[in-house]
């Protein structure tokens, strides 16, 4: 089944084009990787699927369904949820707050209920905790639960970001450049992680720079150099490709 369906999304800023005319589509189940060097546009196209800017020109489906003039938060509760490249935690939460934070789209609660924590409010929460912890013991956190967020070392930090974007319950979920900052030990971590998630049943649409982590965990990757696609296909495919050795993986490709 055809998750997502972007078709010739262009996005210019001003004079610049930072995604020209991009074809692109994610499969139910697939782990796709999105590469190139840094300004290639792949963090824009991210933010043209996402709702944070609206594409000059194109048009994206999302289970058929066109995103054109979506809110962020409306394309979150449609199913899409994402990480960002800099970590986005709330600083005075605790990790099961933080993930309990993810789950608020798909509540019914309103302000009354809140205020006055109705038995419907109270049953709504319950069912967010448990969530929640559910998250925790998946991504094994479950220890880390009542600690502050931001005090944890950096891995333990993206793993509590990408559990919070699981708590929105996405059909497809996004991860922006997950092994930024890490070492050796962490991207290792991080992709069995990425590997469990999709064992999982979660549709994963990634863009990384470390080509070991992207190479291991890729079904398709698609390539892109100055805003335009220049290759897509298997990473054995794209090991090989002249394009992708001369724009960005470097001569003789990844090891």
């Amino acid at each position: 089944m055809r998750i997502l369906k972007a078709k010739k999304i262009t996005k210019a800023f001003g004079g610049l084009l930072a995604v020209n005319n991009v074809d692109f589509h994610i499969d139910s189940g697939e782990i796709v990787s999105l590469i190139g060097p840094n300004g290639a546009g792949k963090t824009t196209f991210f933010n043209v699927i996402t709702g944070i800017h609206e594409a000059t020109s194109g048009e994206v489906q999302f289970l058929g369904k066109k995103l054109k003039k979506s809110k962020p938060f409306e394309i979150t509760k449609l199913g899409i949820g994402r990480t960002f490249q800099n970590i986005r935690l709330f600083a005075s939460m605790t990790v099961l707050e933080n993930i309990m934070s993810g789950q608020y789209c798909r509540t019914h609660t309103d302000l009354f209920g809140a205020i006055f924590a109705t038995p419907k409010a109270k049953l709504e929460e319950k069912k967010i905790r448990e969530k929640a912890l559910e998250l925790l013991d998946f991504l094994e956190l479950t220890d880390k639960k009542d600690e502050l967020a931001v005090s944890l070392p950096y891995g333990y930090q993206r793993r509590v970001e990408i559990a919070r974007a699981l708590a929105t319950e996405p059909k497809l979920l996004l991860l922006d450049e997950p092994a930024a900052g890490m070492n050796t030990s962490e991207k290792l971590d991080m992709t069995k992680l990425i590997r469990k998630i999709s064992e999982k049943g979660y549709t994963t649409l990634v863009i990384e720079h470390d080509m070991k982590l992207v190479m291991g965990i890729s079904n398709r990757i698609v390539v892109l150099d100055y805003g335009n696609k220049i290759a897509e296909g298997s990473p054995e495919e794209i090991q090989k490709n002249p394009k992708v050795i001369s724009a960005y993986l470097g001569k003789g490709g990844a090891q």
